[in-house]
Parts: structure tokens; sequence; C-alpha cells
């Protein structure tokens, strides 16, 4: 038994066409195609689904990840599940014989070398840009906004409670050292030592 997977869009007609594509596939190449699962990731139905099933068909390996790095994984769970998975528009039959260690070392490769060519020429736009006198980076005088800002009397209520910092940076999703650099420059425990 096979799964289709389609990436959800907001265009309607390409997932139709995607769906039928799947569907015309299956017959042809004579699968037994049990459905067509649309969803915004296919990390939401890999382990649901997928675990009950022979192989995949998709219309195309892009659909797999937003990134090289998620395409991977998604093709690695494959492999672990020794699914065939056939990529319609890219002509690709993926199993175990091509889903080898080597296949996954090189696509950690192309995923260095993209990172190392974007790094690249990053440096080179800043550096151009720098050449024709623009000023890079903040203008001098502007800030910041800080994470904790606006939270002030929150913290305060939390300190007279005695809540600790740890427990404060976990409440609010930052580190202890940014609750601690808060607290220090807001002097919002001077406040509290003073009311004591």
């Amino acid at each position: 038994m096979f799964i289709g997977y389609i990436k959800n869009s907001e265009d309607k007609a390409e997932q139709l066409r995607e769906h039928k594509e799947i569907q015309d596939f299956a017959q042809k190449a004579g699968l037994d195609l049990s459905c067509v699962y649309s969803d915004s990731s296919f990390a939401n139905i890999k382990e649901v689904i997928l675990p009950t099933c022979q192989g995949l068909i998709i219309c195309s390996i892009s659909s797999l990840g937003a990134s090289l790095s998620e395409i991977k994984e998604n093709l690695f769970f494959c492999r672990q599940k020794d699914f065939d998975i056939f990529s319609i528009e890219d002509g690709y039959k993926l199993n175990s014989e091509i889903l080898t260690p080597d296949f996954f070392k090189g696509i950690d490769l192309a995923i260095n070398i993209r990172s190392d060519l974007i790094s690249q020429n990053t440096k080179k736009i800043l550096q151009r840009r720098k050449n024709e006198g623009v000023k890079l980076g903040r203008p001098l005088g502007s800030r910041v906004k800080e994470r904790l800002e606006g939270k002030e009397t929150e913290i305060r209520r939390l300190l007279s409670q005695k809540v600790s910092k740890a427990e404060i940076a976990r409440r609010f999703n930052v580190t202890r050292v940014t609750v601690f650099n808060f607290i220090k420059k807001r002097g919002l425990e001077n406040e509290e030592l003073a009311h004591a």
C-alpha cells in the first residue's frame, strides 16, 4: 500500500493538479494507492500514517521540506522505514539501495557548500556596499527593544513574591542572563530591597 503526499499551499488548483498526477502515476505504475494526504509539513504525518505503508508518492522531492536539511531528515526517516519513494516530476525512485550513508553524506556536503556560498556572497555584498559609502549596521543612537521591555511591573511583582530569576526567565522564555541584566539595568532588585 502506497500513500501520496501533497504539501499544502494557497493554490487549490495546484493541489488538485498534484492530487490527480499522483493518482494517475499510481494507476499507470500498478501501485496500490490507499490515499493522498495534504498537510503543511511532511513531519506532521510521517509518524502517524507512514508506518503502515510500503512507500510514498510525491510530485516533487521539494515537497518533503522547506530546506535541504529538512528534506534530508525526511528521506532518512523513509530510509529507516524501508519505503520506496516515487518523485514523479523529478523522475526519482528512491529506495534503500539509493538512500545509502554516502547519499546522505552527499546531502551534508551540498548543505555545507550552500551555506559557504551564501556566507561568501553576503560578505561580498556588504563589502561592496561599504565601498560605495553605505553605512552598515544600526544607526548611531538607535536602540534595540529588549525582550523584557514593558514587563517591569510583572517582574517587580514576581520578585516581591520571591520567585527566582531562573523561574522568571522560564516564564518569559529568555535566558537567566537576560533576566539578571534586565533587573540590574532597570534597578528592579534595588527597588525590591528598598521596599523590604
